[in-house]
């Protein structure tokens, strides 16, 4: 059965800019914090890092909206065509990721990663 981990990272852009610590190879991927440059390795990242598991992609992606609307975030296309496009996109087993900036250097990464995962089979799931 198919359920999808749930991530958020707020940070500074200079911290996402640190692209080696995004990547699986480098030394740091297992304990930084900051969004993998695949969405799928997040699934490879520490299991404290998942904030909800859910089971149905409604509550995902509410779930999703929720955390846009807490952090003030601005988005374009507009709440209501991302809510659809990801829904559509967690139906069918894929990933969803949202970022953007909330406040000066500020960046916000919401991610919503399936699990299995098609883009990264052998991940295994993070709460098992």
């Amino acid at each position: 059965m198919r359920h999808a981990h749930a991530y958020v990272w707020l940070g500074r852009r200079a911290d996402f800019d640190r692209e080696a610590e995004r990547r699986p190879a480098a030394e740091p991927f297992g304990s930084a914090v900051t969004p993998p440059l695949l969405v799928a390795h997040w699934l490879r990242r520490p299991p404290h890092l998942v904030l909800a598991t859910f089971e149905k992609p409604e509550e995902a992606v509410d779930w999703l909206a929720e955390r846009a609307g807490e952090y003030g975030a601005r988005w374009w296309p507009p709440l209501r065509v991302r809510r659809e496009r990801a829904l559509g996109t967690l139906s069918w087993g894929g990933d969803v990721s949202w970022g953007c900036y909330v406040g000066g250097d500020r960046f916000l990464s919401l991610a919503l990663v399936s699990c299995p995962n098609r883009t990264d089979p052998d991940a295994a799931c993070p709460l098992r």
